[in-house]
């Protein structure tokens, strides 16, 4: 009788594990709690069909926009309104290169970078955060350029503690 009960554990555990799966599949990516983006192909979204990208880029020490991250946050932006409900966080990150200090500066202003683009949108500035975390994150690890250009980023995530 225990093996019996044992195999239909084992059966409903299973079957509810691959519903889970069949459903993050067909939904177009699994979503993470904690920022509330949407993984899909190795990108993360703002919106369940992955149309939104989350993340932009910055060149090497910089965190001035580049027209291709003011698309992106175009992109964004328009979500946002069609989402007025959201809040958002927008973190600021680095590359291995330079001082903790540094870079947590640096990240700071990359996402005030992005702070200051989308209230200039029409954004309300109530309905943002940022936060900085410098070189503490990566994206990608490693001490070659791909890594640090994947690095050199800021992401707009959902901020799930308001």
């Amino acid at each position: 009788m225990v093996f019996i009960e044992m195999f239909n554990f084992k059966s409903i555990t299973i079957l509810l594990f691959t519903a889970i799966l069949y459903s993050c599949t067909t939904k177009g990516g699994m979503e993470d709690v904690s920022t509330g983006l949407y993984e899909k192909g190795g990108m993360s979204y703002l919106d369940q069909d992955g149309t939104v990208p989350a993340k932009i880029f910055f060149d090497y020490d910089s965190y001035l926009l580049t027209s291709m991250a003011e698309s992106t946050l175009d992109l964004q932006v328009t979500w946002m309104d069609e989402n007025p409900e959201k809040f958002i966080l927008v973190e600021g990150h680095c590359d291995e290169r330079g001082t903790r200090e540094y870079n947590l500066a640096l990240g700071e202003r990359r996402a005030n970078s992005v702070k200051e683009y989308l209230t200039s949108m029409g954004i309300d500035d109530g309905r943002l955060n940022t936060v900085s975390y410098g070189k503490e994150r990566p994206d990608k690890e490693g001490s070659f350029e791909d890594s640090w250009t994947l690095n050199r980023r800021s992401v707009t995530t959902l901020d799930v503690d308001r």
